[in-house]
């Protein structure tokens, strides 16, 4: 039997600054509302999107992306420091352990869909969360990508 093998890292930078394959970003029904400008109002996509010159605004709209649990959008991006960027959605809120993992495994079967070696995960909600449940969450994640053989990195946010 191979083993798969993962590799996890904290990391303290900026999400939007990281180098790599797959940039995941997990999203509540709260964090993708759109002002009347189809912008979001979450300050992480917010940027996320200036980043990509609205394509991930426009991308979500399109493909009635609502952060609905279970949803993901992944687009393959240039000439940033990351080839793709992805959207996993955890529905209303997520409150729960089994929420996160699932959320891992989506990110995983992403990561394996487009060979990734180096994913990176962060929450648009973090802030939303006490530091106390954050190294649990991120832990939960990372369980759920556990079965694949990537390099995950988490950000400061998370640890």
């Amino acid at each position: 039997m191979i083993q798969k093998k993962i590799t996890f890292a904290a990391k303290d930078t900026d999400v939007l600054e990281w180098n790599g394959d797959l940039l995941a970003v997990g999203v509540t029904e709260k964090d993708v509302v759109k002002d009347d400008n189809n912008n979001f109002t979450n300050p992480l996509l917010q940027k996320l999107d200036a980043l990509l010159g609205g394509l991930l605004a426009e991308a979500s709209s399109e493909e009635d992306f609502s952060g609905k649990s279970g949803q993901a959008i992944v687009l393959r991006v240039s000439g940033l420091s990351f080839k793709r960027v992805g959207l996993f959605a955890l529905g209303q809120s997520a409150s729960r352990a089994a929420a996160f993992v699932g959320l891992g495994e989506a990110i995983a079967a992403a990561a394996q869909a487009s060979r990734a070696v180096s994913v990176a995960f962060s929450l648009a909600f973090s802030a939303d969360l006490s530091d106390e449940w954050k190294p649990a969450i991120a832990s939960s994640i990372a369980i759920g990508t556990s079965s694949i053989n990537v390099k995950l990195s988490t950000f400061s946010e998370l640890q």
